[in-house]
């Protein structure tokens, strides 16, 4: 990760259209300590995902992607111990995400301190970091812990993506044990009517409010969401839910659900920083591009 810390869901519950989100249970045991971070959804989920949230002031996106693969770079050469996928919005406010996943927040704390190590790598992300000033209106450093039990089938091959679909979801105070009950029972009818779906579910531990939950949903293409409605509107899915289901979850938004937001992001091998096996698996999309350089003042077109 980073030398300085940045940071149609309720379809499903209004209609036969499910978008799963999960339920709260302990976290998964956590493998052997590593001080690397891998990339988040790499397989897997591990226990700790750190999410580093950049909100990009409206026309310096061109600008703030040469640095951030100025930084990735660095990085890359410097063979840190740290890795990070980096993503920008398709919907959804002008942002950058760089997502990196732990063994246990141990391992983040090792990998931290082996990079403070560094101070030749220090000194030169301090520099990256000081000419975003300008670019950001705000960042945030994530915590988020895996949610396994109602995540469902998530272990993707993830080099084969290009989108990620994440909804972000506010629980209510005191409505937490409904809303996990429910989304537990949706990710049930989805193992029982054989779906052909993948999510990983993460809850907020640190660094913004209680009851978030992150759920990501990695895409080949923007088309599988066309998929999402009929899929989930067939017999197949119906049957595994039930009457008395689609009723209760349906009470259950109405009642627990506090806010909601989907973004859709586009998965930037320039700002990422991937293990060699994860770049072999597609090195025409993965392998880093020099970054093009931006000229002050330069028009920036829209996207």
């Amino acid at each position: 990760m980073r030398h300085e810390m940045r940071s149609g869901l309720l379809v499903c519950l209004l209609s036969a259209s499910v978008t799963p989100v999960v339920a709260q249970t302990a976290p998964a045991p956590a493998p052997a300590v590593t001080p690397a971070a891998t990339p988040a959804a790499a397989g897997n989920p591990l226990p700790l995902l750190v999410i580093y949230r950049e909100e990009v002031r409206p026309g310096h996106s061109a600008a703030h992607a040469v640095n951030e693969g100025r930084w990735a770079g660095a990085y890359s050469k410097a063979g840190a111990p740290q890795t990070w996928l980096g993503m920008t919005t398709v919907a959804g406010p002008g942002e950058a995400w760089f997502l990196s996943r732990y063994a246990s927040y141990d391992a983040f704390e090792q990998s931290e301190a082996a990079v403070e190590k560094n101070t030749g790598l220090v000194s030169e992300t301090d520099g990256f970091s000081a000419q975003e000033s300008d670019m950001l209106s705000r960042t945030s450093t994530i915590m988020a812990g895996y949610r396994a039990p109602l995540s469902y089938q998530p272990d993707v091959p993830l080099p084969e993506m290009r989108y990620m679909q994440v909804d972000v979801v506010k629980v209510k105070a005191g409505f937490d044990r409904d809303f996990r009950t429910a989304w537990r029972q949706i990710a049930e009818a989805h193992t029982k009517a054989k779906m052909d779906e993948h999510w990983s579910v993460y809850e907020m531990e640190a660094g913004g409010p209680d009851l978030t939950f992150f759920f990501f949903y990695p895409r080949k293409t923007l088309a599988e969401m066309d998929k999402v409605g009929p899929m989930h509107g067939a017999d197949a899915y119906r049957d595994a839910v039930g009457e008395n289901g689609r009723l209760a979850q349906r009470e259950m938004a109405q009642r627990a659900i506090e806010s909601s937001q989907t973004y859709v992001f586009r998965l930037r091998p320039a700002m990422s920083v991937l293990t060699k096996a994860w770049i072999d698996a597609d090195p025409g999309f993965w392998t880093p591009k020099a970054p093009t350089v931006v000229a002050k003042n330069a028009p920036v077109a829209k996207k």
